[in-house]
């Protein structure tokens, strides 16, 4: 009993070390240069009309245009390989199955803080999650903007969304925010599943994703709990993610091996009370 205890307590620690694996939700939000990135979320607050932004075509658009219907806005950049590329792809499966439709009902509007991504780069983006998504969502209901750096800060600051310009691209969290059709923001959607260094989807609740529209279109701002955000990052440290996969094959293994054990155990004991049950009766 004692050997079986102990292997528990073994089987538990490399559980307890596979699951801690997801960085992204357990990595602290302060860069290496001390400044934090991260949301501060605004809820109640109204988002800047006069923001000048371009969408996929090069045309002049301004955040104030979208006023009307409720917003499902999200920041990113376009020309991420991490995190970002995940979640708009998960927008494109989740936002067909919704009961509002896009352009008509709601409008979706992504924006890169990225002031060097072009509306050239914008409408190539476009064209994949559209396609993603299927031909019954319709191309209008979904937007893709660029802008320049005055604007973008503007915007990032009215939302309170803060990132990092890293080396090879940004770090930066992974968030929806809706906005009521007065252009106030309603609620912060915050993404948090995901495994740091495994390539699984983001996939989004319809209900969830449904209820949060019904609030903007109702104007109710729903102030979220604090959570563990998933950050985008710009890089990943050199092996990481083959020692959280080599950690979470280990404690995958050893939960193997002691349910194993666990079995054998009952097995034998049963065994042993049969033999005596049958001395006893001789």
């Amino acid at each position: 009993m004692k050997t079986f205890l102990r292997f528990m307590c073994i089987s538990f620690l490399f559980i307890a070390l596979a699951q801690s694996a997801d960085g992204h939700e357990t990595l602290e939000n302060v860069g290496s240069g001390g400044e934090k990135i991260g949301v501060v979320e605004k809820t109640g607050q109204t988002i800047p009309a006069d923001l000048v932004f371009f969408d996929e075509n090069g045309d002049k658009v301004k955040i104030g245009s979208f006023r009307g219907k409720p917003m499902l806005l999200t920041l990113v950049y376009y020309t991420c390989e991490h995190i970002c590329p995940l979640m708009l792809g998960g927008l494109s499966q989740a936002l067909p199955r919704l009961a509002f439709q896009a352009g008509k009902d709601y409008e979706v509007v992504t924006v890169s803080f990225d002031d060097t991504d072009t509306p050239k780069t914008a409408r190539d983006i476009k064209k994949n999650y559209i396609k993603a998504a299927g031909t019954g969502f319709s191309e209008q209901g979904w937007t893709f903007l660029t802008g320049k750096r005055e604007d973008i800060h503007r915007l990032t600051d009215a939302v309170g969304f803060t990132y990092r310009r890293d080396d090879h691209g940004f770090s930066h969290p992974v968030v929806l925010i809706f906005v009521a059709p007065d252009g106030k923001i309603t609620k912060y959607f915050y993404v948090t599943k995901f495994e740091y260094g495994q390539s699984y989807p983001i996939n989004f609740s319809s209900f969830d994703l449904n209820m949060a529209l019904t609030e903007a279109a109702e104007g109710k701002v729903v102030t979220g709990l604090k959570k563990a955000l998933l950050y985008c990052f710009s890089h990943e440290p050199p092996g990481q993610s083959k020692f959280y996969n080599f950690i979470a094959v280990i404690g995958l293994v050893t939960l193997a091996a002691m349910v194993s054990f666990f079995i054998y155990l009952q097995v034998t004991t049963r065994r042993l009370r049969r033999g005596k049950e049958y001395d006893i009766e001789k």
